[in-house]
Formats: structure tokens, sequence, C-alpha cells
């Protein structure tokens, strides 16, 4: 570790922080057995850290990973940016009540005759998928959550039983994430 310091130092480089778990690894183990230490930094000069004085780094956890990601932000995210439109959604397949609903938004319709008929009608449907859907919620929204859930628990070091059960929501979501 001192070789490494000095390397540092005779480069010019400073470690930059981070915000977040304070290590970079878990070998997710149960307790003497546990290790969990900071292999990762991220270095920059001092110029560097002048020219992007706004920057910083983060640790996120991941259910999948021994490692944690590192993450080098420069600015305030401003997040997706998406147009609100209707589209089906393949994770939707999943749950079980996705067949009755179609069935029923488009018994709702009536019959079809001409194309005009079968556009309004797809377009119903969509609608009625989109209202059916906001039980699914925010993925987004819902993978920060259980992010900040799972990282809580890293810290407190908790029980491996309920890092599980958050571990197994968030890769549920990113699989949904995925799909979209």
């Amino acid at each position: 570790m001192v070789a490494f310091r000095d390397a540092l130092e005779v480069c010019g480089l400073v470690d930059l922080g981070f915000v977040g778990v304070p290590f970079t690894y878990d070998n997710k183990r149960s307790r003497a057995s546990n290790v969990k230490v900071r292999l990762d930094r991220a270095v920059a000069t001092n110029e560097w850290r002048n020219m992007f004085a706004f920057s910083s780094i983060l640790h996120i956890p991941s259910p999948c990973s021994d490692h944690v990601a590192v993450l080098l932000k420069g600015s305030a995210d401003p997040g997706p940016s998406r147009k609100s439109s209707r589209r089906y959604e393949l994770f939707w397949e999943r749950d079980a009540a996705l067949p009755e609903v179609i069935k029923e938004a488009w018994a709702a319709v009536g019959g079809v005759q001409n194309l005009a008929q079968l556009r309004d009608a797809l377009s119903k449907t969509m609608v009625s998928l989109g209202v059916w859907s906001k039980k699914f919620g925010n993925i987004r929204r819902e993978i920060a959550k259980s992010r900040s859930q799972l990282e809580e628990l890293m810290h407190m070091n908790a029980d491996k039983a309920d890092i599980r059960i958050i571990t197994d929501r968030m890769n549920e979501l990113l699989y949904q994430e995925e799909m979209l």
C-alpha cells in the first residue's frame, strides 16, 4: 500500500473520495468470513479537480455483483427524458392478469369493420393497458428506492436474509427496466 501511495504522490494524483457505502468489494459471506474493503478508487490531478469541481464519485451497490459500481458523476442528473407515449411493455407479460385486461379492453370496443376502427380500438386498448400498468409503479424510481435500501442495509452490516430480499426485488426491477 505504501508503494501505491508513493506512486500517486509521484504522479500528482489525489483520491477523489466518494459518496455511498465505504467499501467497493463485499464477498457476501456470513459474519466472521465476511470481507468488505475499498479496492477501487478514483484519482485525479489537482488541475482536473479544479476543472471539474462539481464532479463526484458514487459507490452504487449492485444486487448481482460482489463489487459496487463506481460512478463518476459530472453534474446534476436530469434523469431520463422521454416523451409520454403509449406503448406495450414486454415485462407486462409476466403478469397473469394481462390477457384478461386485454380481453376486457377489446370487448369494450365492440366490432371492428375497417382500419380506422382498428386504429381506434388499438388506441383505446392501450389506454386501458396504461391505466392497468400503473400498478407496476415507476420502475426507475423503484430501482432507486431499492438501491437506497440495499445501501442502507450494507452500511448497517445487516443480515444476509434481509439483503437477499432487497436483492431479489432489485433484480426483478432491473429485469423490468431492461424490457422497457
